[in-house]
């Protein structure tokens, strides 16, 4: 898969689960949205929208992409239910690099860790089952 591909298919797939991570906020009312956590926790700015944290959040999204698709290599080909295991691998795997830099850093005391985790664990999911689709239906 060439970088143009890797770029379109995370772009799509971190919009889709960062979609996810706005209706949840909506639905619990608690904000969930991760460059908005990344903005307040690596660069003390509790704005929605200052660039660091949506640069970083996409490029990790790259390097999730890349996670997929190297687990892909091992499992069976066109199930659904790789969408659902590589959603859960890379979830925890989410929620352990989150954690580990609320340790690092600061964990805010706003922020609801079980939400969060419970979030990240379903915005993962829903990366990876779109990123499956458009490998599989759009490129």
């Amino acid at each position: 898969m060439n970088i143009i591909s890797i770029l379109i298919i995370s772009g799509i797939s971190t919009l889709a689960m960062t979609a996810f991570s706005y209706l949840l906020t909506l639905l619990v009312k608690k904000n969930l949205i991760e460059p908005y956590w990344l903005n307040v926790v690596l660069f003390q700015s509790k704005t929605t929208f200052r660039p660091l944290g949506w640069i970083l959040h996409y490029m990790t999204g790259i390097g999730f992409l890349y996670l997929q698709l190297f687990i892909l290599k091992f499992l069976p080909e066109n199930s659904l239910a790789n969408g659902l295991l590589i959603g859960i691998i890379e979830g925890i795997l989410g929620i352990f690099m989150w954690h580990t830099l609320f340790k690092i850093l600061f964990k805010p005391d706003e922020l609801k860790l079980s939400w969060y985790y419970l979030n990240l664990l379903g915005v993962h999911i829903v990366f990876c089952y779109t990123a499956l689709y458009c490998i599989n239906y759009l490129l």
